[in-house]
């Protein structure tokens, strides 16, 4: 095979596309809000938590920042889930597990900006060999889609 990509520089290069697409990952998804970081925290956890799942902490990187004497626009990340929405994924492929629990970042750009942002599951999913399509990730991301929505939407 070797002496083929030598010899066709182009098969070489159609190769090293397609292993390069299979690999790399999609950008997160970014949603702007007009509402502040703390509100914005603060509905997505009330979402979460009207949805049945479970908020399992909130990292505020500003406060470890300033702790440590630097100064941090708002960031705070906030991780959350349910058995409901990832059992099934993990009986799939148990290493998954790194993805999970869902998490959403929300955080105040250099602009002023408020923006929501998570990693799409259909990309770690096809990561540790799951579908994108499997029902447990597809649910992964509508669930995010409307949590993210409700705390955003007015």
């Amino acid at each position: 095979m070797l002496k083929t990509f030598r010899k066709n520089p182009a098969v070489a290069g159609v190769v090293g596309l397609c292993v390069t697409a299979a690999t790399a990952s999609a950008d997160p998804i970014s949603i702007r809000t007009s509402h502040s970081v703390d509100q914005s925290v603060a509905r997505l956890t009330q979402a979460v938590q009207d949805a049945g799942y479970r908020v399992f902490t909130t990292v505020d990187f500003s406060k470890g920042s300033a702790q440590v004497g630097n100064s941090l626009r708002p960031t705070t990340l906030v991780m959350f889930g349910s058995p409901k929405i990832g059992a099934d994924a993990l009986l799939s492929s148990q290493t998954i597990g790194l993805s999970l629990p869902l998490r959403v970042l929300a955080y105040e750009d250099a602009a002023g900006a408020t923006w929501l942002m998570f990693p799409d599951p259909r990309d770690a999913a096809v990561q540790h060999g799951i579908a994108a399509e499997h029902p447990a990730v597809t649910e992964m991301r509508a669930a995010l889609d409307r949590l993210t929505t409700a705390a955003t939407d007015g």
